[in-house]
């Protein structure tokens, strides 16, 4: 589980705003906090850093504050020890099983969401290595049924070799134990091939939304950029960013209302 601290916050005189819409009521912060400082004050005072989950939640967000043109925090941020899945949405299906190479994943170059798979090569046996989702490779296909494991002859990238996979077996290939991982290797022989696993930003209250309102470019930063500002002069477009920079934030209750509303208050944190 992912572990957040909780940093002293001093009091300061803080601008609030609100809008509501849908299920959510988004409740604008003008004051300056990291990403886990804006965290424990969205948990301790609301539900949770902004889940923004549909164009009209991005509406919303922007209708908190009519005078800020700035960036603030929502509640998507990245976790690479934390965030993998694999493609096929099984739970039932597999275990953890995982054969990660000593010191990875390590999200090198900030862009490394997808996994490969390395077969009998020099100083590796059946394990794996985040790298960059466009690279292209030969992957291996789960089957449903005998033989389980199919490998391909073509090289994809990743997202096509799972769009492929899906078209002519079930899925990419998932790892549920060590048995599985060796017939794997033992399949591809010395080649390095796609698997199903694959890294998604989380949000901060759980959500398994996919909603994505990033900006032309993001997310781009360097490994370091790990939690995720919404722009208010950029029609509300995300971006990655280090967790240490000081933002605004936005932060999120449950809400029944229907309508919009705005209005302004003054909060001490």
């Amino acid at each position: 589980s992912t572990i957040f601290y909780i940093f002293p916050l001093f009091r300061t005189s803080a601008l609030l705003s609100v809008a509501s819409v849908q299920s959510h009521q988004y409740y604008f912060v003008n004051t300056l906090r990291t990403w886990t400082e804006a965290q424990s004050v969205c948990r301790r005072d609301y539900t949770d850093l902004a889940t923004i989950e549909s164009t009209a939640d991005v509406d919303a967000f922007l209708s908190t504050s009519s005078s800020y043109t700035g960036k603030a925090w929502i509640g998507l941020y990245e976790d690479i020890r934390n965030s993998w899945k694999w493609s096929l949405n099984d739970s039932s299906f597999y275990g953890p099983g995982e054969k990660w190479k000593p010191r990875e994943p390590n999200d090198q170059y900030g862009q490394q969401c997808c996994v490969q798979f390395f077969g009998s090569i020099v100083n590796s046996l059946g394990e794996w290595d985040d790298v960059q989702c466009t690279y292209m490779r030969n992957f291996v296909c789960y089957n449903g049924g005998s033989p389980s494991y199919v490998l391909s002859n073509i090289s994809l990238n990743w997202t096509e070799a799972q769009k492929f996979c899906r078209q002519n077996y079930v899925d990419l290939a998932s790892v549920r134990n060590q048995a599985e991982n060796e017939i794997i290797r033992t399949l591809v022989g010395a080649s390095t091939v796609w698997i199903g696993l694959y890294r998604e930003m989380l949000w901060s209250d759980g959500s398994t939304s996919l909603f994505r309102h990033f900006a032309n470019g993001e997310p781009n930063g360097p490994s370091g950029d790990k939690c995720v500002a919404g722009s208010f002069s950029d029609s509300g477009r995300w971006s990655d960013e280090s967790c240490s920079l000081s933002y605004p934030f936005v932060c999120y209750k449950p809400s029944n209302v229907s309508h919009s509303c705005c209005f302004s208050s003054h909060k001490n944190y």
